[in-house]
């Protein structure tokens, strides 16, 4: 009887951290899925779509997009604002996000800073700069809750 009793006892811990893992994504799950969701919007923007690319923000009102000296909410309004600001293809150019680095803050919030890149022909010069994005867990899948975006200066 004492050895079963002190068996459970050892063998608890080990149910515990084998179930909790089985339910908690590691962090390399979670840092190999933003970056998909990263690519996804190289891609999604190189085809020139800007919806598609903005499927990898979150659809909501408290959605943030800081750039410049503004700030606005909302999923519409940014879609509204790349659009206005990209209406065709040679003004998107072909964008590249480097030195990325992402850090899982838990389980349902991340940061990702990195730099983005746009190569344009034409009358379009390349752009460059910085962005921060705050990521959250959602049912469907990590949305970009926030983006400060800043573009460096020439």
């Amino acid at each position: 009887m004492k050895t079963s009793f002190t068996l459970s006892y050892l063998l608890l811990p080990l149910c515990i951290v084998g179930c909790s893992s089985l339910e908690t994504p590691s962090v390399a799950k979670v840092e190999q899925a933003i970056q998909s969701i990263l690519q996804t919007q190289v891609d999604e923007w190189n085809r020139g779509d800007v919806p598609a690319f903005m499927e990898t923000y979150a659809k909501t009102d408290q959605l943030r997009f800081a750039s410049g000296d503004t700030a606005q909410r909302g999923w519409q309004t940014t879609l509204l604002r790349y659009q206005t600001r990209y209406p065709t293809p040679d003004s998107m150019g072909r964008l590249a996000f480097e030195e990325l680095e992402i850090k899982i803050l838990s389980d349902e919030w991340a940061e990702v800073h990195g730099r983005y890149r746009l190569y344009r022909v034409g009358d379009y010069e390349n752009a460059t700069g910085l962005f921060t994005l705050l990521m959250q867990y959602t049912p469907i899948g990590w949305k970009i809750l926030h983006d400060h975006t800043s573009a460096a200066t020439n």
